[in-house]
């Protein structure tokens, strides 16, 4: 009797305990913002600003995973040692390139879907004289540390005059993930002065498996509506990330056939002001299908990340970065951008 009376004890206390950390997990609607100043930050050099846009999936999606809400059997990385390699990678291709601005996306703190790795450590480490702010749009409350869930947006930049930084909220599905976990979506925003030019740039990863994409279509009217605003207000805007909205039509070989294809819509230009555009590099894809491990020539590839710039902004060049999807199931794109010229009666250059 004393051991029933035990065990009934402890099941109601594993119950109370679970429900206590889906009521605050749902709940609580912050967004905790991790901003960490460089100690020996360099500065933004002159001419064209370089920028690089990176969904490095939580160091958690190489090429050897594929992903179960993708149609394939993984909820994990396949091993500690896997993602400890993926985040090798990621920091070296970071280090090498190190632009001036990057905007990345699926950055993770320690947890259940890093097994234990700290990705976003690993991001300031390839970049130590970047300033950088890292803020969850997924985050589990009252978890132990190997259970727990800190997944988001990061942004780095080297030091600039009067450079400031925020969180802006975007529209949310109306369903938890798997019940429990609400997903905080919102966009980083990063402004700054450089040579007598207000520029602003904005981090964004927009919804994936919404009926219909018609979360995407709010947050990306939200989105356009203040890139809008930033321009109106004299920035030279770029506006980046992982869009989740096929940017370009593309014709990367493939043998995935349409079950793999669910989440995809085309990005819809139309929803663009004049003069706006989207920047991308049509030969290289960013992203591949993770209903399967990855092979070349058989998972599907597109374009779904990249830069949306206003009319004020040169693109000066666009590259994307081939990895062949090791380490990551989306693949780097760099920039160089600057402030187009003005004519005589200061209007914009064509």
């Amino acid at each position: 009797m004393r051991v029933m009376s035990v065990i009934l004890i402890l099941l109601v206390l594993v119950i109370g305990y679970g429900v206590a950390v889906w009521r605050v997990t749902v709940s609580d609607r912050s967004i905790p913002v991790d901003v960490v100043e460089a100690v020996d930050g360099a500065a933004i050099g002159a001419g064209p600003i370089e920028v690089m846009v990176w969904n490095v999936g939580y160091a958690g999606l190489g090429a050897g995973s594929d992903f179960r809400a993708d149609g394939g059997k993984m909820i994990l990385p396949p091993s500690r040692d896997a993602v400890e390699d993926n985040l090798a990678a990621i920091e070296s291709v970071l280090s090498e390139q190190s632009p001036d601005v990057v905007l990345m996306q699926e950055l993770a703190r320690p947890g259940f879907l890093t097994r234990g790795v700290d990705v976003v450590a690993g991001a300031r480490r390839a970049l130590p004289d970047h300033n950088s702010m890292f803020s969850p749009d997924i985050r589990t409350r009252l978890l132990p540390g190997p259970m727990s869930l800190r997944h988001g947006l990061g942004l780095f930049w080297r030091k600039a005059e009067g450079e400031e930084v925020a969180t802006i909220r975007l529209p949310e599905e109306p369903e938890p993930i798997l019940g429990f976990i609400k997903r905080r979506y919102h966009v980083e925003v990063l402004t700054f002065q450089h040579e007598g030019t207000d520029w602003a740039f904005v981090n964004v990863h927009l919804s994936a498996f919404d009926e219909g994409a018609n979360t995407r279509m709010q947050q990306l009217r939200e989105v356009l509506g203040l890139a809008r605003g930033l321009y109106e207000s004299g920035h030279a805007v770029a506006v980046g990330g992982d869009w989740n909205m096929r940017l370009a039509p593309t014709d990367f070989k493939s043998t995935s056939d349409d079950s793999a294809l669910f989440w995809i819509h085309d990005f819809p230009e139309e929803e663009l002001d004049a003069g706006w555009q989207v920047a991308i590099d049509p030969s290289t894809p960013t992203v591949r299908t993770n209903e399967r491990p990855f092979r070349p020539d058989e998972n599907y590839r597109t374009i779904i990340d990249g830069l949306i710039v206003s009319p004020n902004v040169d693109v000066v060049s666009v590259r994307g970065i081939d990895l062949n999807f090791q380490n990551t199931d989306h693949q780097p794109v760099r920039y160089s951008l600057a402030v187009k010229a003005q004519d005589t009666a200061g209007d914009i250059a064509p």
